[in-house]
């Protein structure tokens, strides 16, 4: 059986706050992507956290063009402070650059996720079908189960990755979140507990899953050697692995 891996959760570049063996560079990373056997990735890059995402959306847009395998994330901002381009050309500068998802660190970035901050913008990210995804944990910090909710409830048709969930079991949080929003999905990288993927498509199908590393913060083997041996059908774990998100990925209108 031939699995292709599409990895939807990967950082990289030099983080201020030190982190172990991480992938400084593209190279390194395409390196590392190589050795775990990791066909495609959906990335971004540290310093669009730790810095400004005015600068380095673009710095990230410039370090992955040559590299087909490799997808761009940008981090979005309030659109009141007009830091970050108006919604037309922020969209045609995603589709020239190779950028297919959106992420949003409010809290680190001093902002709330809701309609009030970002309403028109939000609205068409979701007529666009434009993944956002947040995370449940990122060097210590993260998005809350209440803001996940909220969001969802204002946006019910947006496209919503949560990756990076927390290591103790979930799933009292995310099964209504599945049942309620069709857009809705779970990255892997901390569904690792014992029977987790089993039963979650025992009983939702494979379709809400997608397969995420969350490197340099885990490692690649974990993720994957768990979903290779999940006792689910090879079709499942082919779809986890990245059938899902090429799907996702192919329904962004830009």
């Amino acid at each position: 059986m031939k699995v292709n891996f599409f990895d939807v959760n990967i950082c990289f570049g030099k983080s201020r706050k030190g982190i172990y063996k991480p992938a400084d560079s593209v190279s390194e990373l395409l390196s590392k992507l190589n050795s775990a056997g990791i066909e495609k990735a959906l990335v971004w890059h540290i310093s669009q956290y730790e810095n400004s995402p005015v600068k380095e959306n673009a710095v990230l847009s410039q370090m992955i063009s040559p590299y087909p395998g490799l997808l761009g994330t940008w981090v979005i901002l309030p659109p009141q402070t007009k830091e970050l381009p108006v919604q037309k050309e922020f969209f045609s500068r995603m589709k020239k650059d190779r950028i297919f998802a959106l992420r949003a660190f409010p809290d680190f970035h001093r902002f709330l996720l809701n309609r009030v901050t970002f309403g028109k913008f939000l609205e068409e990210i979701e007529e666009r079908r434009i993944p956002l995804l947040l995370s449940m944990d990122i060097m210590g910090a993260g998005i809350s189960w209440q803001t996940v909710y909220d969001i969802l409830e204002e946006f019910p048709r947006l496209v919503l990755i949560l990756c990076d969930l927390p290591v103790w079991g979930s799933d009292r949080y995310f099964r209504p979140l599945i049942e309620k929003y069709p857009n809705f999905y779970l990255e892997t990288s901390f569904l690792l507990q014992s029977g987790v993927l089993e039963s979650f498509v025992r009983d939702y199908g494979a379709g809400k899953l997608l397969f995420g590393s969350g490197f340099p913060y885990r490692d690649f083997g974990g993720p994957m050697l768990y979903l290779l041996h999940a006792d689910i059908s090879n079709e499942d774990k082919i779809a986890i692995a990245g059938s899902n998100l090429s799907r996702i990925i192919s329904e962004v209108k830009l």
